[in-house]
């Protein structure tokens, strides 16, 4: 009885609620799409933007206006990932750039994008290289 009482204490609310494991697996699929941002940014020679929504993040050739877009890892167009229920992305930017040799673009300092669920998860974009880590 003892045990059964712990476990409906502790271990049914974990298994109930997913928004930990929503906010964390979503902030590996959000720093994958950055990584393939700067990937095709290289591979393309040409700059790629992601844009930022609080719900989603977006690969465009372009800044602002109409995305004119850009493919994804398995050629659909447009590649977009969206947030699942309970998560937001906070970000000190509405776009982030990756020039034809994937160095971010117009950042002066590293930059930290967060991911913000059941706790907050960060994405780190490196000034000089562009490198993408969690």
């Amino acid at each position: 009885m003892v045990i059964a009482g712990i476990l409906a204490a502790v271990a049914v609310p974990r298994l109930i609620g997913r928004n930990s494991f929503d906010s964390r697996g979503f902030t590996d699929q959000f720093a994958a799409t950055v990584r393939f941002a700067q990937k095709l940014a290289i591979a393309q020679r040409r700059d790629v933007f992601v844009r930022l929504t609080p719900t989603n993040a977006t690969l465009c050739y372009n800044a602002t206006g109409a995305c004119v877009a850009a493919p994804g890892p398995g050629g659909e167009k447009p590649y977009t990932v969206s947030v699942p229920g309970g998560v937001a992305i906070a970000s000190p930017v509405a776009s982030l750039a990756f020039d034809a040799v994937g160095r971010p673009v117009g950042i002066t300092a590293p930059l930290d994008i967060q991911i913000n669920g059941s706790g907050t998860h960060h994405v780190w974009v490196e000034r000089e290289t562009g490198y993408v880590h969690d």
